[in-house]
């Protein structure tokens, strides 16, 4: 009944669960060693709602990327199973770290988001969830994406990253146009750092839509061993392509989905979260039905 690679399975699932696990607790001390805060003093203490929202995006996140990691065929020994897991475990918590700053320094550059989930702002802790969400979508992608376990492996997956930041800022700088021009200029920084959930929770399901359309993006693109960087140019072009695809289609049906609901109004001035949580799942959607589309034409040519 237990052979010797039914055994051989079962080392490999209880190393991989075991660095999970691992990985996961490890990556609230990593924050606090890196951010210089203890959370435990901000989770219980403090009861700050939104850095726990922060973390639980982070962590989903990096679960997300181990789960990328421990997928496919196992190594050929138990040690090379747990070198290869734990190395994209730490290249994982390592590129949330650098997203966070990124989206800190550039993508919200009117305020910063970490002082302000520090200052309890339940808006700025969506946001970071939001950022740390789609980013473990995307390296995950990127992790299923190559097929090699080496320095060139990583490299793809940092070379997937960095192009994928430059989306990921469009896509914030095109909301903050959005709602410039729907309030005659008014600033879309200034109203999250003032507090509105609902535009943050709207801003989530823009943000985690472009990631999985980055995603769906792989099914077009063949990964090139020699030239990741390359590789993920052409990715780039192609993700630029599906998210305005999701964005015509979501388009589409928030108008028959919300007929005759004026968002902006509910959304924008009176911050209504029901509605920003329905066009956040519109965008979602759009994203998930994309995605094996896509697949269908990869597989077929």
């Amino acid at each position: 009944m237990f052979d010797e690679s039914t055994i051989w399975v079962a080392g490999v699932i209880c190393i991989d669960l075991a660095l999970a696990v691992i990985a996961i607790s490890g990556y609230r001390y990593f924050q606090s060693v890196t951010q210089g805060i203890n959370t435990t003093h901000e989770l219980s203490k403090k009861d700050n709602f939104a850095f726990g929202i922060a973390f639980a995006g982070g962590a989903l996140a990096l679960a997300q990327i181990i789960a990328a990691a421990v997928g496919g065929d196992p190594a050929e020994s138990y040690l090379n199973e747990a070198i290869n897991v734990s190395i994209y475990a730490v290249l994982g918590i390592v590129l949330l770290r650098v997203g966070a700053i990124v989206n800190d320094k550039m993508n919200f550059n009117h305020f910063s988001v970490g002082q302000e989930i520090s200052k309890e702002n339940i808006t700025a802790g969506i946001i970071q969830a939001a950022n740390y969400m789609a980013l473990g979508i995307i390296v995950a992608a990127a992790i299923n994406w190559i097929e090699v376990e080496s320095y060139e492996g990583i490299l793809s997956v940092v070379a997937t990253f960095a192009a994928a930041q430059i989306v990921l800022l469009a896509v914030t700088r095109y909301r903050s146009r959005v709602y410039a021009k729907r309030h005659n200029g008014a600033s879309w920084q200034d109203a999250l750092q003032k507090g509105n959930p609902a535009l943050a929770i709207r801003y989530l399901g823009h943000i985690v839509a472009t990631a999985f359309g980055i995603s769906a993006a792989a099914h077009l693109v063949s990964y090139s061993p020699t030239q990741p960087w390359l590789a993920a140019g052409v990715w780039l072009g192609c993700s630029v392509l599906t998210v305005i695809a999701i964005s015509l289609l979501a388009v589409v049906a928030r108008s028959i989905i919300l007929m005759r609901i004026d968002t902006t109004q509910e959304v924008d001035d009176q911050q209504n979260i029901g509605v920003a949580f329905i066009e956040a799942q519109i965008f979602v959607s759009m994203a998930f039905v994309l995605d094996p589309l896509l697949l269908i034409i990869d597989t077929s040519l």
